[in-house]
């Protein structure tokens, strides 16, 4: 007799437990099937760090990135993005594992300084790098982004001097500087500022500051109806320029 009690009272336990699971189960899926959800993109396959995100890599049949649009609200991580469009010409700052979700902490704009430049040159360009001062370079104005002239001078054979503008609007990729303290003013003042420009640009540059004297012309960004090409060389010397407006008739 105590043997079948002992089986009742297991079968019940085990009846009781059996109904608590299967009830847990009908509760949650009506718990997920009510909880709002996100739109999330996931990444399809792994992708390296230091990859530049594309236009190009987020259609369907690229297979790197989806949006899953039933994502429940909680488990979505923190800046999680929702746009593709969002991720072009972003960086991978971490490796990416195919089944990841997208968030804003996985990725740098190109522009950032967290990028290295050999990702923002344009196809074909190279950085180059001068020596550059506050007394030569616009006394430290000059910021990531701007564009500059080069002017530079010379003396011939005869000793005769003039000073022309050998190129014009070449882009700065970045500056390095060092600050010091003159009282209660803070003086920047260059080391090197690094540009764009293509090989034979860079080896003319090296020239000019091996050779030459020269000074930086900072460019205004507001100035794009009468820009010229960045990185023009331009070969019209100061005393042609006078010559020209000596002949410009005035009103």
């Amino acid at each position: 007799m105590k043997k079948v009690y002992l089986i009742a009272v297991v079968l019940a336990l085990v009846a009781g437990f059996a109904t608590y699971m299967f009830a847990s189960q009908i509760a949650k899926k009506s718990t997920i099937k009510d909880a709002d959800t996100v739109a999330v993109v996931i990444a399809l396959q792994d992708i390296p760090k230091n990859t530049i995100i594309k236009a190009e890599m987020l259609s369907e049949d690229a297979g790197y990135f989806r949006i899953k649009n039933d994502v429940v609200a909680a488990d979505a991580t923190p800046a999680a993005i929702s746009d593709l469009n969002a991720l072009v010409d972003k960086v991978s700052k971490v490796d990416i594992y195919a089944g990841e979700q997208m968030n804003d902490y996985k990725f740098v704009g190109i522009d950032s300084e967290d990028v290295g430049i050999s990702y923002k040159l344009k196809n074909g360009m190279k950085a180059f790098s001068f020596t550059a001062s506050s007394t030569n370079g616009v006394d430290g104005y000059i910021s990531p982004g701007d564009t500059v002239d080069i002017i530079t001078y010379e003396t011939d054979e005869n000793g005769k001097s003039s000073a022309k503008v050998s190129y014009r609007n070449l882009r700065i990729l970045r500056v390095s500087n060092a600050s010091a303290q003159n009282g209660d003013e803070r003086i920047k003042s260059y080391s090197t500022l690094t540009v764009e420009v293509t090989e034979k640009q860079a080896q003319q540059l090296y020239l000019i500051e091996k050779e030459k004297t020269y000074k930086l012309i900072l460019n205004s960004r507001r100035d794009d109806q009468n820009a010229t090409q960045e990185g023009e060389v331009a070969s019209q010397t100061a005393e042609q320029t006078s010559e020209q407006a000596s002949q410009t008739p005035q009103n």
